[in-house]
């Protein structure tokens, strides 16, 4: 049986437009395109649950994807900036990266007196490396530190990032069906003001 077409009325960009256009500034072929599938795929979602009545919770579901990836676009966008300050030299790694504790046990006795050994713990203390794994908390942290976010540009990707936790089911305490469109606009206003400011800064 032939696929059929989807109704033109759902809204499809095409993914040279969101490169060449929309994040062009992103200078990483690789994370341009990898934000660029994601953006056309919450666009085609929004027009999706626009157009159609969705039927049983696949609104919240829609609507949870929508958050989880305009937070990944947004802690992608956050990293490759700040990747880009410090290799600039317009920031220092070690003053906005914040330290590294690490504790090891000490096997070896110390003696401090004729019937007294100790032996102890070391704690090694080193700057953070910024890395692509660095978490959405520990990036917005830096991003302050930097300069690149403002005390609202924070709060707003902080905002980002607290929803799109709260959406992780093993920490539900309750059935994960409140998700509105109201909420979903919200979530794109703050990422509209982040991406300007990874942008323009």
């Amino acid at each position: 049986m032939a696929k059929k077409k989807f109704h033109n009325s759902i809204k499809f960009v095409e993914l040279e437009d969101l490169k060449n256009n929309r994040f062009s500034f992103v200078q990483n072929e690789i994370l341009r395109e990898n934000i660029a599938i994601k953006m056309q795929y919450i666009v085609f979602l929004v027009s999706l649950e626009e157009e159609y009545e969705l039927p049983g919770a696949v609104t919240y579901s829609t609507f949870k994807t929508v958050i989880i990836f305009t937070a990944s676009i947004i802690e992608a966008l956050v990293n490759y900036k700040i990747h880009e300050l410090i290799e600039e030299g317009k920031v220092d790694e070690t003053k906005i990266m914040g330290k590294d504790a690490k504790l090891s046990i000490v096997k070896e006795f110390q003696k401090i007196s004729a019937t007294e050994e100790i032996c102890g713990i070391k704690r090694t203390t080193k700057p953070k490396k910024l890395s692509e794994r660095m978490d959405f908390q520990e990036l917005n942290r830096a991003a302050k530190r930097s300069g690149l976010f403002t005390e609202a540009i924070f709060k707003k990707a902080e905002k980002i990032r607290e929803t799109r936790n709260r959406i992780h089911p093993y920490g539900l305490k309750e059935v994960d069906d409140k998700y509105s469109k109201d909420e979903i606009n919200n979530i794109f206003s703050m990422a509209s003001s982040i991406i300007e400011r990874v942008e323009k800064y």
